[in-house]
């Protein structure tokens, strides 16, 4: 992740960020695209924006952050999401909240989805997470667009070793992935 910094004016008052989508972290996550367009450290450490992006069966297991609120925010295709036991089919236009420490998970319905998460933390001593895990954890995508089978094998994280790094990372896992 490039070291990110607010234009000044001449009196030092900050201005404004840019961030190129070069300088944007994206991987394969799960077999999905996953892009980080806004990191915790453009924020003041108080909410991450990652744009997803995966064909039908694009999926997360059940899992719960210990500390940050997720949205969900539908701008293509159709989700079925998980939250708290529930079930709710969300299609474009749809925003899901999600409270921290509550199971949730999703899976894409639709031939293609696309969607927004914001991971906010509204606890002053706490960051968003989730970018943190990406840029460490998961391998860079080699393209913007959706692995091939080929390169999903070959950037492929064990889904054992994800759940394990969750105490690093503020989340844990709390049941399969939904299926389509």
């Amino acid at each position: 992740m490039t070291q990110l910094e607010f234009a000044r004016d001449d009196q030092g008052n900050e201005q404004g960020l840019f961030i190129p989508e070069a300088d944007q972290t994206a991987v394969w996550l799960l077999g999905g695209l996953a892009q980080v367009r806004v990191p915790g450290a453009a924020t003041r450490n108080s909410f991450t924006v990652v744009e997803h992006t995966g064909k039908r069966g694009y999926t997360t297991p059940l899992h719960v952050h210990d500390f940050e609120d997720e949205v969900f925010i539908v701008l293509d295709g159709t989700l079925r999401m998980i939250c708290d036991g529930k079930e709710q089919i969300a299609e474009a236009g749809s925003t899901m909240i999600v409270p921290r420490t509550v199971p949730h998970g999703f899976v894409a319905t639709s031939q293609d989805a696309r969607f927004l998460t914001i991971h906010s933390t509204p606890q002053p001593d706490r960051r968003p997470q989730f970018d943190l895990f990406l840029d460490a954890e998961i391998p860079r995508a080699k393209a913007l667009t959706l692995p091939t089978e080929e390169a999903a094998a070959e950037a492929a994280v064990d889904l054992d070793h994800i759940i394990a790094l969750g105490t690093k990372y503020a989340y844990g896992y709390a049941g399969p992935a939904p299926t389509p």
